[in-house]
């Protein structure tokens, strides 16, 4: 295989260096350029690559084999384990912070529990948490013009140290509300789909089992990559619009690749 090249890594741009090594890396990994199965370069010639130490490489993998895109084999080298999954959509973090502070601000939150309790399964895999570790937990409902809209469970961890009251989630979501008690966010991985009532749902929204929801689930992580807000919520379709602007970015070669801003 030819050797991939990288422009040098900087400190102009406002990512750490480890991680926008990781990023090229994944980027690589998912279109193709390494397939599952394949050697990565070793760490001296990703070193020369993107003009960065072997720390700031093996952080890197690191990130990789947390995603599960790459592992380790002691004595061999680090090998790509998947690149089938559809890359994801890289956009603009303080735009998506707008839009969610911006539904908080327009609804208002009621039916506030904010509570303390051991992870379920799920959240410890999510938020990468050992068996039995504690997290807040944030639920509620969003109204708009008197209707319910949509409701939301938020859990991170406890040993955070974030308290968190009432009449704060009424205006800020719980991002921004981590962001001004001291915790660096860097990034977040959203998934938007679409699911139907359960008679859970249909309880809570006052429709009937079977409505069709858009569900959320996100996933927050810190400037240390570790994660550290997990939020699931459905909403009533009829309510919900995710609004993306394509654009167009030029190639190097002249070509076009589209793109996208929220």
């Amino acid at each position: 295989m030819t050797p991939l090249t990288a422009d040098s890594v900087t400190e102009s741009q406002k990512l750490p260096r480890y991680y926008q090594v990781y990023l090229t890396l994944r980027d690589w990994i998912h279109n193709g350029n390494y397939r599952s199965g394949t050697q990565l370069p070793t760490e001296s010639e990703l070193c020369e690559t993107f003009g960065v130490s072997r720390i700031t490489i093996r952080k890197a993998v690191d990130l990789l084999a947390i995603d599960k895109l790459a592992r380790r084999e002691q004595g061999r080298g680090t090998f790509v384990t998947g690149n089938d999954a559809t890359p994801p959509l890289t956009g603009d973090m303080g735009q998506v912070l707008k839009r969610i502070d911006s539904l908080a601000q327009r609804s208002e939150a009621r039916n506030v529990s904010i509570t303390q309790q051991a992870a379920d399964a799920e959240t410890q895999l999510d938020l990468r948490l050992d068996e039995g570790a504690e997290v807040t937990c944030v639920s509620l409902v969003r109204v708009l013009q008197g209707k319910i809209i949509g409701r939301s469970k938020t859990y991170f961890p406890s040993e955070l140290g974030v308290d968190v009251a009432a009449e704060e989630v009424n205006a800020l979501s719980l991002i921004s509300i981590l962001e001004q008690k001291g915790i660096d966010i860097l990034s977040a991985d959203q998934l938007i789909g679409a699911t139907l009532a359960d008679m859970q749902d249909a309880s809570v929204l006052g429709c009937t089992v079977g409505t069709p929801l858009v569900r959320i689930r996100l996933i927050v992580f810190d400037t240390n990559y570790a994660p550290v807000e997990r939020h699931d919520a459905v909403y009533l379709a009829d309510f919900y619009q995710h609004r993306i602007h394509l654009v167009r970015e030029p190639r190097e070669l002249g070509g076009f690749k589209w793109s996208h801003s929220d």
